[in-house]
Protein backbone atom coordinates (compact mmCIF):
# COMPACT_ATOMS: atom_id res chain seq x y z
CA UNK A 1 0.00 0.00 0.00
CA UNK A 2 2.75 2.53 0.71
CA UNK A 3 4.46 1.52 -2.28
CA UNK A 4 1.57 2.03 -4.26
CA UNK A 5 0.99 5.58 -2.41
CA UNK A 6 4.79 6.62 -3.15
CA UNK A 7 4.64 5.30 -7.13
CA UNK A 8 1.45 7.61 -6.99
CA UNK A 9 3.63 10.38 -5.38
CA UNK A 10 6.27 10.01 -7.54
CA UNK A 11 3.96 10.03 -10.91
CA UNK A 12 1.80 13.40 -9.89
CA UNK A 13 5.50 15.44 -9.15
CA UNK A 14 6.67 14.08 -12.73
CA UNK A 15 3.53 15.19 -14.26
CA UNK A 16 3.60 18.70 -12.50
CA UNK A 17 7.17 18.26 -13.80
CA UNK A 18 6.28 18.36 -17.29
CA UNK A 19 3.26 21.08 -17.20
CA UNK A 20 5.70 23.34 -15.57
CA UNK A 21 8.17 23.21 -18.73
CA UNK A 22 5.20 24.17 -20.60
CA UNK A 23 4.63 27.53 -18.77
CA UNK A 24 6.26 31.16 -18.73
CA UNK A 25 9.73 31.11 -17.46
CA UNK A 26 10.11 27.29 -17.89
CA UNK A 27 8.38 26.72 -21.14
CA UNK A 28 10.47 26.00 -24.31
CA UNK A 29 8.96 28.30 -27.31
CA UNK A 30 9.13 26.84 -30.24
CA UNK A 31 10.21 28.89 -33.22
CA UNK A 32 7.19 29.11 -35.18
CA UNK A 33 5.85 30.78 -32.15
CA UNK A 34 8.26 33.22 -31.22
CA UNK A 35 11.25 32.16 -32.76
CA UNK A 36 13.10 31.78 -29.03
CA UNK A 37 14.65 28.51 -27.38
CA UNK A 38 13.56 28.16 -23.66
CA UNK A 39 16.63 29.48 -21.34
CA UNK A 40 18.58 27.08 -19.81
CA UNK A 41 16.71 27.36 -16.35
CA UNK A 42 14.67 29.56 -14.21
CA UNK A 43 17.31 31.39 -13.03
CA UNK A 44 16.80 35.15 -12.70
CA UNK A 45 18.67 36.69 -15.66
CA UNK A 46 19.11 40.69 -15.93
CA UNK A 47 20.02 41.81 -19.31
CA UNK A 48 21.18 45.82 -20.96
CA UNK A 49 20.02 47.02 -24.11
CA UNK A 50 20.84 49.81 -25.85
CA UNK A 51 19.65 51.66 -29.28
CA UNK A 52 19.39 54.93 -30.82
CA UNK A 53 16.20 56.24 -32.41
CA UNK A 54 12.71 58.18 -32.24
CA UNK A 55 10.24 58.14 -29.65
CA UNK A 56 8.56 56.23 -31.53
CA UNK A 57 10.73 53.44 -31.68
CA UNK A 58 11.95 54.14 -28.20
CA UNK A 59 8.32 53.55 -27.25
CA UNK A 60 7.44 50.26 -29.56
CA UNK A 61 10.53 48.49 -28.06
CA UNK A 62 10.27 49.12 -24.20
CA UNK A 63 6.84 47.51 -25.17
CA UNK A 64 8.85 44.52 -27.11
CA UNK A 65 11.00 44.27 -24.14
CA UNK A 66 7.90 44.28 -21.77
CA UNK A 67 5.72 41.38 -24.06
CA UNK A 68 9.44 38.58 -23.91
CA UNK A 69 9.56 39.56 -20.08
CA UNK A 70 5.80 38.52 -19.69
CA UNK A 71 7.20 35.39 -21.36
CA UNK A 72 9.71 34.54 -19.54
CA UNK A 73 9.45 36.61 -16.29
CA UNK A 74 12.98 35.23 -15.01
CA UNK A 75 14.76 37.23 -17.84
CA UNK A 76 14.43 41.26 -17.23
CA UNK A 77 15.96 43.35 -20.02
CA UNK A 78 17.16 47.31 -19.01
CA UNK A 79 17.04 49.29 -21.76
CA UNK A 80 19.09 52.55 -22.52
CA UNK A 81 18.15 55.02 -25.32
CA UNK A 82 19.12 58.04 -27.12
CA UNK A 83 18.74 59.91 -29.63
CA UNK A 84 21.09 59.67 -32.92
CA UNK A 85 23.37 62.71 -31.22
CA UNK A 86 25.43 61.32 -28.58
CA UNK A 87 24.82 57.67 -29.01
CA UNK A 88 28.30 56.20 -30.01
CA UNK A 89 29.75 58.66 -27.62
CA UNK A 90 28.11 56.88 -24.47
CA UNK A 91 28.61 53.81 -26.35
CA UNK A 92 32.35 53.65 -26.79
CA UNK A 93 32.80 55.28 -23.35
CA UNK A 94 31.22 52.37 -21.76
CA UNK A 95 33.43 50.11 -24.52
CA UNK A 96 36.19 51.43 -23.22
CA UNK A 97 35.41 51.00 -19.57
CA UNK A 98 34.61 47.53 -19.70
CA UNK A 99 30.77 48.36 -19.00
CA UNK A 100 29.25 48.24 -22.21
CA UNK A 101 25.31 46.64 -22.63
CA UNK A 102 24.70 42.84 -23.56
CA UNK A 103 22.42 43.68 -26.68
CA UNK A 104 23.59 46.88 -28.44
CA UNK A 105 21.96 48.01 -31.52
CA UNK A 106 24.59 49.05 -34.74
CA UNK A 107 24.80 49.81 -37.99
CA UNK A 108 26.68 49.18 -40.65
CA UNK A 109 30.05 50.20 -38.92
CA UNK A 110 29.93 46.87 -36.77
CA UNK A 111 32.98 45.83 -38.38
CA UNK A 112 34.48 48.41 -36.32
CA UNK A 113 33.35 46.86 -33.57
CA UNK A 114 34.76 43.90 -34.29
CA UNK A 115 38.32 44.84 -34.25
CA UNK A 116 37.75 45.59 -31.11
CA UNK A 117 36.69 42.70 -29.68
CA UNK A 118 33.10 44.10 -28.33
CA UNK A 119 30.56 41.48 -30.49
CA UNK A 120 29.88 37.91 -30.01
CA UNK A 121 30.09 35.42 -32.75
CA UNK A 122 26.07 34.50 -32.90
CA UNK A 123 26.68 31.55 -35.16
CA UNK A 124 26.73 28.77 -32.52
CA UNK A 125 23.12 29.97 -31.89
CA UNK A 126 21.59 29.93 -35.35
CA UNK A 127 18.56 26.74 -35.55
CA UNK A 128 18.72 27.32 -31.63
CA UNK A 129 18.30 30.41 -29.93
CA UNK A 130 18.01 32.38 -33.03
CA UNK A 131 15.53 31.30 -36.01
CA UNK A 132 16.21 33.07 -39.13
CA UNK A 133 14.48 30.28 -41.20
CA UNK A 134 12.46 32.49 -42.95
CA UNK A 135 15.00 35.29 -43.83
CA UNK A 136 16.78 35.71 -47.08
CA UNK A 137 20.01 34.07 -46.94
CA UNK A 138 21.47 37.38 -47.79
CA UNK A 139 19.98 39.71 -45.27
CA UNK A 140 21.88 36.94 -42.56
CA UNK A 141 25.16 37.71 -44.64
CA UNK A 142 24.98 41.41 -44.13
CA UNK A 143 25.66 40.46 -40.81
CA UNK A 144 28.96 38.41 -41.46
CA UNK A 145 32.16 39.27 -41.26
CA UNK A 146 35.40 36.63 -41.53
CA UNK A 147 33.34 33.70 -41.44
CA UNK A 148 31.31 34.77 -38.45
CA UNK A 149 27.98 36.38 -37.53
CA UNK A 150 28.11 39.39 -35.56
CA UNK A 151 24.46 40.49 -35.67
CA UNK A 152 20.93 40.20 -36.70
CA UNK A 153 19.50 42.46 -39.44
CA UNK A 154 16.23 44.31 -37.85
CA UNK A 155 15.43 45.63 -41.74
CA UNK A 156 16.25 46.91 -44.81
CA UNK A 157 16.18 50.34 -45.75
CA UNK A 158 16.85 53.06 -48.37
CA UNK A 159 17.13 56.77 -48.18
CA UNK A 160 14.85 59.17 -50.48
CA UNK A 161 13.30 62.31 -51.00
CA UNK A 162 10.61 62.70 -48.29
CA UNK A 163 8.43 65.95 -49.49
CA UNK A 164 5.30 67.66 -48.44
CA UNK A 165 2.62 67.13 -50.53
CA UNK A 166 0.60 70.10 -49.08
CA UNK A 167 3.19 72.47 -49.80
CA UNK A 168 3.97 71.39 -53.33
CA UNK A 169 0.43 71.61 -53.97
CA UNK A 170 0.17 75.16 -52.42
CA UNK A 171 3.14 75.94 -54.95
CA UNK A 172 1.36 75.03 -57.82
CA UNK A 173 3.61 72.23 -59.19
CA UNK A 174 3.45 68.78 -59.72
CA UNK A 175 4.70 65.79 -56.95
CA UNK A 176 8.21 65.02 -57.77
CA UNK A 177 8.44 61.39 -60.26
CA UNK A 178 12.19 60.53 -58.54
CA UNK A 179 13.08 61.13 -62.51
CA UNK A 180 15.34 64.13 -62.06
CA UNK A 181 19.18 65.27 -62.53
CA UNK A 182 20.92 67.20 -59.37
CA UNK A 183 20.43 70.02 -61.54
CA UNK A 184 16.52 69.03 -62.32
CA UNK A 185 16.53 69.01 -58.11
CA UNK A 186 17.85 72.44 -57.75
CA UNK A 187 15.52 74.10 -60.28
CA UNK A 188 12.22 72.24 -58.43
CA UNK A 189 13.48 73.54 -54.90
CA UNK A 190 14.05 76.48 -56.67
CA UNK A 191 10.70 76.86 -58.23
CA UNK A 192 8.88 75.68 -54.69
CA UNK A 193 11.23 78.77 -52.88
CA UNK A 194 9.79 81.51 -55.23
CA UNK A 195 5.94 80.02 -54.99
CA UNK A 196 5.86 79.30 -51.48
CA UNK A 197 7.03 82.90 -50.33
CA UNK A 198 8.72 84.48 -47.81
CA UNK A 199 9.97 82.18 -45.26
CA UNK A 200 10.05 78.87 -46.77
CA UNK A 201 12.74 76.97 -49.03
CA UNK A 202 12.68 74.21 -51.47
CA UNK A 203 14.62 71.79 -49.74
CA UNK A 204 17.20 71.05 -46.58
CA UNK A 205 20.81 72.05 -46.88
CA UNK A 206 22.10 68.10 -47.25
CA UNK A 207 25.61 69.16 -47.76
CA UNK A 208 26.78 67.64 -44.47
CA UNK A 209 24.84 64.70 -45.47
CA UNK A 210 27.72 61.85 -45.04
CA UNK A 211 25.64 59.43 -46.49
CA UNK A 212 24.71 61.81 -49.28
CA UNK A 213 28.03 62.62 -50.43
CA UNK A 214 28.64 59.21 -51.14
CA UNK A 215 25.77 58.71 -52.73
CA UNK A 216 26.81 60.97 -55.19
CA UNK A 217 30.23 59.72 -55.24
CA UNK A 218 29.11 56.59 -56.40
CA UNK A 219 27.15 57.95 -59.51
CA UNK A 220 31.20 58.51 -60.62
CA UNK A 221 32.38 55.05 -59.49
CA UNK A 222 33.64 56.07 -56.33
CA UNK A 223 33.04 55.61 -52.94
CA UNK A 224 33.89 56.92 -49.14
CA UNK A 225 35.91 53.69 -48.66
CA UNK A 226 36.97 50.90 -50.26
CA UNK A 227 39.46 48.08 -50.11
CA UNK A 228 41.30 49.61 -47.09
CA UNK A 229 41.40 52.88 -48.25
CA UNK A 230 39.50 56.24 -48.93
CA UNK A 231 37.95 55.52 -52.54
CA UNK A 232 36.97 59.01 -53.81
CA UNK A 233 39.54 62.04 -54.38
CA UNK A 234 39.24 65.88 -53.72
CA UNK A 235 37.17 66.39 -57.21
CA UNK A 236 34.41 64.35 -55.89
CA UNK A 237 34.41 66.57 -52.84
CA UNK A 238 34.72 69.82 -54.47
CA UNK A 239 31.13 68.79 -57.04
CA UNK A 240 29.78 68.00 -53.88
CA UNK A 241 30.11 70.95 -52.12
CA UNK A 242 29.71 73.40 -55.80
CA UNK A 243 26.28 71.78 -55.95
CA UNK A 244 24.80 72.82 -52.58
CA UNK A 245 26.88 76.18 -53.13
CA UNK A 246 24.79 76.50 -55.97
CA UNK A 247 21.79 76.04 -54.42
CA UNK A 248 22.24 78.29 -51.64
CA UNK A 249 22.70 80.79 -54.17
CA UNK A 250 19.43 79.73 -56.07
CA UNK A 251 17.75 80.33 -52.87
CA UNK A 252 16.81 76.42 -53.40
CA UNK A 253 17.50 76.01 -49.96
CA UNK A 254 18.01 77.91 -46.68
CA UNK A 255 20.49 80.12 -45.68
CA UNK A 256 23.39 79.32 -43.12
CA UNK A 257 21.84 80.57 -40.31
CA UNK A 258 18.04 78.89 -40.67
CA UNK A 259 20.09 75.64 -41.97
CA UNK A 260 22.43 75.55 -38.55
CA UNK A 261 19.34 76.06 -36.03
CA UNK A 262 18.21 72.30 -37.28
CA UNK A 263 19.18 68.77 -36.31
CA UNK A 264 16.72 67.53 -39.22
CA UNK A 265 15.58 65.04 -37.18
CA UNK A 266 12.47 64.09 -36.80
CA UNK A 267 12.15 65.95 -33.06
CA UNK A 268 14.51 69.41 -34.80
CA UNK A 269 13.35 70.17 -38.14
CA UNK A 270 12.59 72.78 -40.66
CA UNK A 271 10.67 69.81 -42.35
CA UNK A 272 8.42 69.00 -39.55
CA UNK A 273 7.49 72.84 -39.15
CA UNK A 274 6.39 73.30 -42.28
CA UNK A 275 9.52 75.88 -43.73
CA UNK A 276 11.24 72.78 -46.37
CA UNK A 277 9.66 70.84 -48.88
CA UNK A 278 12.17 68.20 -49.84
CA UNK A 279 14.24 66.69 -47.06
CA UNK A 280 16.80 63.56 -47.60
CA UNK A 281 15.26 60.97 -45.04
CA UNK A 282 16.07 57.13 -44.29
CA UNK A 283 12.77 55.41 -45.49
CA UNK A 284 12.17 53.76 -42.32
CA UNK A 285 11.48 57.28 -40.74
CA UNK A 286 9.04 58.10 -42.84
CA UNK A 287 6.77 57.20 -40.40
CA UNK A 288 8.30 59.25 -37.81
CA UNK A 289 8.41 62.52 -39.62
CA UNK A 290 4.88 61.74 -40.41
CA UNK A 291 3.41 61.53 -36.67
CA UNK A 292 5.13 64.76 -36.57
CA UNK A 293 3.57 66.73 -39.24
CA UNK A 294 -0.09 67.44 -39.96
CA UNK A 295 0.75 67.61 -43.68
CA UNK A 296 0.98 64.15 -45.35
CA UNK A 297 4.56 62.98 -46.48
CA UNK A 298 5.39 60.90 -49.17
CA UNK A 299 9.02 59.61 -50.58
CA UNK A 300 10.49 59.06 -53.86
CA UNK A 301 13.69 58.82 -55.21
CA UNK A 302 16.75 61.14 -55.02
CA UNK A 303 19.04 62.39 -58.22
CA UNK A 304 20.48 60.65 -60.58
CA UNK A 305 24.07 61.64 -61.59
CA UNK A 306 22.52 61.85 -65.74
CA UNK A 307 22.43 59.68 -68.38
CA UNK A 308 25.29 56.87 -68.01
CA UNK A 309 26.26 57.89 -64.33
CA UNK A 310 26.14 54.23 -62.32
CA UNK A 311 23.79 53.24 -60.00
CA UNK A 312 23.99 55.69 -56.62
CA UNK A 313 21.58 54.18 -54.58
CA UNK A 314 21.68 50.85 -52.24
CA UNK A 315 19.79 49.24 -49.93
CA UNK A 316 20.86 48.93 -46.37
CA UNK A 317 20.37 46.66 -43.32
CA UNK A 318 18.55 49.62 -41.52
CA UNK A 319 20.23 48.15 -38.16
CA UNK A 320 21.97 45.19 -36.43
CA UNK A 321 20.83 43.88 -32.63
CA UNK A 322 24.40 42.45 -31.65
CA UNK A 323 25.23 40.98 -28.47
CA UNK A 324 28.00 41.95 -25.93
CA UNK A 325 31.52 39.24 -26.28
CA UNK A 326 31.55 39.87 -22.30
CA UNK A 327 27.97 38.91 -21.58
CA UNK A 328 27.83 36.79 -18.95
CA UNK A 329 24.17 35.52 -20.42
CA UNK A 330 24.47 35.06 -24.00
CA UNK A 331 21.25 32.30 -24.43
CA UNK A 332 19.14 34.66 -23.01
CA UNK A 333 20.35 37.97 -25.03
CA UNK A 334 20.33 35.54 -28.39
CA UNK A 335 16.97 34.51 -26.89
CA UNK A 336 15.89 38.04 -27.51
CA UNK A 337 16.69 38.95 -30.98
CA UNK A 338 15.20 36.22 -32.09
CA UNK A 339 12.24 36.85 -30.75
CA UNK A 340 12.10 40.93 -31.62
CA UNK A 341 12.71 39.57 -35.06
CA UNK A 342 10.00 36.79 -35.16
CA UNK A 343 7.41 36.67 -32.87
CA UNK A 344 3.89 38.02 -34.51
CA UNK A 345 2.71 40.11 -32.03
CA UNK A 346 6.07 42.15 -31.51
CA UNK A 347 7.08 42.15 -35.20
CA UNK A 348 3.46 43.55 -35.24
CA UNK A 349 4.18 46.34 -32.85
CA UNK A 350 7.63 47.29 -34.40
CA UNK A 351 6.42 47.36 -37.92
CA UNK A 352 8.82 48.93 -40.69
CA UNK A 353 9.83 51.61 -38.08
CA UNK A 354 13.50 49.84 -38.46
CA UNK A 355 13.01 49.27 -42.00
CA UNK A 356 11.41 46.08 -43.75
CA UNK A 357 11.74 42.83 -41.92
CA UNK A 358 14.32 40.29 -42.97
CA UNK A 359 11.71 37.84 -42.15
CA UNK A 360 9.58 36.80 -45.23
CA UNK A 361 6.61 35.35 -43.06
CA UNK A 362 6.63 39.16 -40.80
CA UNK A 363 7.09 41.02 -44.09
CA UNK A 364 3.70 38.98 -45.55
CA UNK A 365 1.76 39.96 -42.31
CA UNK A 366 2.94 43.11 -41.67
CA UNK A 367 1.71 44.02 -45.44
CA UNK A 368 -1.32 42.45 -44.95
CA UNK A 369 -2.64 44.97 -41.68
CA UNK A 370 -0.22 47.74 -43.33
CA UNK A 371 -1.47 51.60 -42.35
CA UNK A 372 -0.79 53.73 -45.49
CA UNK A 373 2.35 55.37 -44.15
CA UNK A 374 3.73 51.67 -44.36
CA UNK A 375 2.50 51.24 -47.20
CA UNK A 376 4.43 53.92 -48.65
CA UNK A 377 7.56 52.88 -46.98
CA UNK A 378 7.28 49.18 -48.41
CA UNK A 379 6.45 50.53 -52.21
CA UNK A 380 9.21 52.57 -52.06
CA UNK A 381 11.54 49.84 -50.53
CA UNK A 382 10.27 47.96 -53.73
CA UNK A 383 11.11 51.20 -56.11
CA UNK A 384 14.27 51.49 -54.26
CA UNK A 385 14.91 47.73 -54.96
CA UNK A 386 15.09 48.44 -58.42
CA UNK A 387 17.37 51.36 -58.29
CA UNK A 388 20.20 50.03 -56.68
CA UNK A 389 23.40 47.99 -56.69
CA UNK A 390 25.48 46.78 -53.71
CA UNK A 391 26.26 48.68 -51.02
CA UNK A 392 30.10 49.51 -49.69
CA UNK A 393 31.43 48.44 -46.56
CA UNK A 394 31.02 51.55 -44.43
CA UNK A 395 33.86 53.68 -43.32
CA UNK A 396 35.82 52.93 -40.20
CA UNK A 397 35.34 55.76 -37.42
CA UNK A 398 32.71 57.12 -39.78
CA UNK A 399 31.34 59.48 -37.28
CA UNK A 400 34.62 61.31 -36.68
CA UNK A 401 34.54 61.96 -40.62
CA UNK A 402 30.60 62.71 -40.09
CA UNK A 403 31.46 65.39 -37.39
CA UNK A 404 34.31 67.11 -39.72
CA UNK A 405 31.78 66.80 -42.62
CA UNK A 406 29.32 68.78 -40.77
CA UNK A 407 31.34 71.43 -39.62
CA UNK A 408 32.81 71.94 -42.81
CA UNK A 409 29.55 72.25 -44.76
CA UNK A 410 29.08 74.85 -41.98
CA UNK A 411 31.94 76.92 -42.71
CA UNK A 412 31.35 76.84 -46.22
CA UNK A 413 28.19 77.93 -46.07
CA UNK A 414 29.17 80.91 -43.97
CA UNK A 415 31.31 81.98 -45.90
CA UNK A 416 34.08 81.45 -43.54
CA UNK A 417 35.82 78.80 -46.02
CA UNK A 418 36.17 78.47 -49.78
CA UNK A 419 34.98 74.82 -51.47
CA UNK A 420 38.75 73.68 -52.66
CA UNK A 421 40.34 74.17 -48.89
CA UNK A 422 37.14 72.66 -47.33
CA UNK A 423 37.22 69.57 -49.98
CA UNK A 424 40.92 69.11 -49.11
CA UNK A 425 40.25 69.51 -45.46
CA UNK A 426 37.75 67.23 -45.70
CA UNK A 427 39.70 64.65 -47.46
CA UNK A 428 42.20 64.83 -45.12
CA UNK A 429 39.78 63.93 -42.28
CA UNK A 430 38.74 61.04 -44.65
CA UNK A 431 42.21 59.44 -44.49
CA UNK A 432 42.61 60.17 -41.13
CA UNK A 433 39.58 58.22 -40.01
CA UNK A 434 40.61 55.24 -42.61
CA UNK A 435 44.27 55.14 -40.80
CA UNK A 436 43.24 55.65 -37.92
Amino acid sequence: MKMRKMTALVSIVTIASLLSSCTPGGRSASPEAGGTAASSSDKKVELRMTWWGSQIRHDATLKVIELFEKQHPNIKINGEYLGSDGYWDKLNTQIAGGNAPDLIQLGNNYPEYVKRNTLLDLKPYLGKEINVADFDQATVDSGMLDGKLYGISLGSNAFGIAYNTELVKKAGLQPPTGKWTWEEYGKYAADLTKALGKGFYGSVDESRQMLFLNYMARQSNKTLYADGKVGLGKEEIVKWFTTWDNYRKAASIPPAEVTTAYTENPDNSSFVEGKTALHLIWSNQLNAYQKAMKDEVSITLPPTGGQGAAQGLWLQPSQFLSVNSSTKNPKEAAMFISFMVNDPEATMILGSERGVPGSSKVREALKAKASPIDKKVYDYIDLAAQNSRVLDREMPNAKEFDTSQVNISQKIAFGKQNIADGAQELLGAAERAVNK
